[in-house]
């Protein structure tokens, strides 16, 4: 279960928000071992800059917290999109934490570059 808002506060500059839950079951190994309960949410707070004709900035604080692990992660994601047309742009960008917004991804290897590409009708 995902939200998230984007407010702009000025033509230029925009502030965002993202809150993720999920509730899944897993096993300790693949055969032996009881299921039991996992609880994980993301929080996810994200500022959008319009730097000059074509081109963003963006940057976000993350937090995951998985309650059954007692563990607490954190961390900044930063990226650079470029505007193709009104209805396309690709970006460009590092994870400098070790998880994704996927919250089916339980690796903690989503550390490192990534492209994206948004397209929006």
């Amino acid at each position: 279960l995902n939200a998230d808002a984007i407010y702009d506060l000025t033509p230029r500059l925009s502030l965002g928000g993202k809150i993720g839950y999920r509730y899944s079951q897993l096993k300790a190994g693949k055969v032996d071992g009881d299921w039991y309960d996992s609880h994980a949410v993301l929080g996810v707070l994200r500022v959008d800059y319009h730097v000059v004709r074509k081109w963003d900035v963006i940057g976000e604080a993350r937090t995951l917290w998985v309650s059954e692990a007692e563990d607490q992660r954190s961390g900044l994601l930063a990226a650079v999109y470029y505007h193709v047309d009104t209805h396309f742009k690709l970006g460009l960008g590092y994870n400098f934490t070790d998880f994704s917004d996927d919250l089916t991804d339980l690796s903690y290897r989503s550390n490192g570059w990534f492209l994206n590409v948004i397209s929006k009708f």
